[in-house]
């Protein structure tokens, strides 16, 4: 530093002896930054950073790892069923009966009955623990229930209870129904068909 003012001090005397009484500004400035070493000038603070961004959060559970599977496959997964029905199902399409076994599973995602035809789970129903409201979060409660969905995903049809949507995720459909025997405001299940020929 004492180097600079020593620098700076010859430049003042060889100044004042110049035929021009007034050095220009800029060269005053100029010389002073190139006598100023870099370890005597910090560096700039670094431009603060935003807050990243947060992920939405990951599905507790997904349809997607049960649908099609035997019941030996989904009891291993979801644990013993906490109920069981027998019965018979008509199919929409061929209206044949098929004998069923239904099982319900209590998860952390809420209740799951899986309805095994055919030896696979052909109909899932989850009942969710979330509160979702109907028909706004009909997004959110497909997404809690594991199936990937774009918002603004309309429906193929849709009744005063219910909303059907086609393929999503790879099953044949998707319906989302209002909680009936609660509270109607809200979202009561989504229940999930596997494959065509278990319409």
């Amino acid at each position: 530093m004492k180097r600079a003012w020593y620098i700076l001090a010859a430049f003042a005397v060889l100044t004042g002896c110049s035929s021009d009484p007034k050095p220009e500004f800029k060269e005053v400035v100029s010389t002073l930054n190139t006598m100023v070493r870099p370890e005597d000038n910090p560096p700039a603070p670094a431009p603060p950073t935003s807050p990243p961004t947060e992920a939405p959060p990951e599905p507790k559970f997904s349809v997607l790892v049960i649908a099609g599977k035997t019941e030996a496959d989904v009891t291993a997964l979801l644990g013993e069923p906490a109920a069981t029905e027998n019965g018979e199902w008509t199919s929409m399409s061929s209206k044949k009966k098929t004998p069923f076994v239904r099982h319900t599973y209590k998860t952390d995602t809420g209740a799951i009955s899986v309805m095994f035809s055919e030896g696979v789970a052909a109909r899932i129903e989850v009942r969710p623990s979330e509160t979702f409201k109907y028909p706004d979060d009909a997004m959110k409660a497909m997404r809690a229930a594991g199936l990937t969905v774009e918002d603004g995903l309309e429906p193929e049809s849709e009744g005063p209870h219910f909303l059907d949507f086609g393929g999503v995720d790879g099953v044949y459909a998707v319906g989302v129904g209002k909680d009936l025997e609660g509270n109607p405001e809200k979202i009561g299940y989504v229940k999930i068909v596997t494959e065509e020929r278990f319409k």
